[in-house]
């Protein structure tokens, strides 16, 4: 078989979510950094620590590049995983080349998956099995008896989470397990964060900018006029994410 013929088999393109936090920066000072990475950090340690990050340094673009070499540096050190820089024009020219991280643009749709190309039917092979990731531990469900407001971000590890209220445009919700929301869903929601393919999302009014379960999402774009509303339960059923009215 030619080269060209096994690469058909070799890769495969999947339409997936990583989740991305960007992590906006607004003073370079050492001890302030160091108070104030801590603090985040031990709000959530798994997550912080497993969780990709894109710097955003445009406030701070009058600093030299050494300087802000340093400021990368001490964000490593105090457990952060830097996959990139926020794309600005205001990052100092030469930053991206010395600190070894690519400049990232986010936001915007996630790009469709390709149209397979017809090709002479091949027999079948057995799949390798996939990596079964180690279920999380079961921890209490969180519960949280207010609105969560834009720029918030919440996170029920090892378990459920259970919103009263409503989440705000802006806001991020993020759970191991399920998602019950009281009120209407304008923001994210993210279940089943750690690979629970069963987790599942309910909210009384569904109008979100994304729902994910398992690292399948879907954008408020993808989202039809006729799958929001009231009483809406999203599940996963394979790859695809399903809203429907219960």
């Amino acid at each position: 078989m030619s080269a060209g013929a096994g690469s058909v088999h070799a890769i495969e393109l999947k339409g997936r979510m990583m989740l991305v936090s960007v992590l906006r920066l607004h003073t370079a000072d050492r001890e302030a950094l160091e108070a104030a990475l801590g603090e985040r950090m031990a709000e959530a340690p798994d997550l912080m620590h497993d969780m990709p990050v894109v710097v955003d340094l445009a406030a701070l673009a009058a600093l030299p590049v050494a300087d802000l070499l340093v400021v990368l540096e001490q964000i490593r050190r105090q457990g952060f995983k830097l996959i990139g820089l926020q794309q600005s024009a205001a990052v100092p020219e030469g930053l991206a080349a010395a600190s070894g991280l690519p400049l990232l643009v986010l936001g915007g749709r996630a790009a469709p998956e390709p149209v397979a190309r017809s090709r002479p039917a091949a027999e079948p092979r057995p799949e390798a099995p996939q990596p079964v990731a180690a279920p999380a531990v079961h921890t209490p469900t969180r519960v949280v008896t207010q609105h969560v407001r834009s720029g918030q971000q919440i996170y029920a590890r090892g378990g459920d989470l259970i919103i009263t209220g409503a989440v705000s445009a802006g806001a991020e919700i993020l759970a191991d397990g399920h998602i019950h929301i009281y009120g209407t869903l304008r923001g994210r929601a993210l279940a089943g964060v750690r690979g629970l393919a069963s987790a599942t999302i309910f909210c009384r009014r569904l109008d979100a900018e994304l729902v994910s379960i398992a690292g399948h999402y879907r954008i408020a774009e993808d989202i039809l006029d006729s799958e929001r509303g009231e009483n809406r339960l999203v599940t996963l059923s394979g790859e695809t994410i399903d809203i429907a009215e219960i």
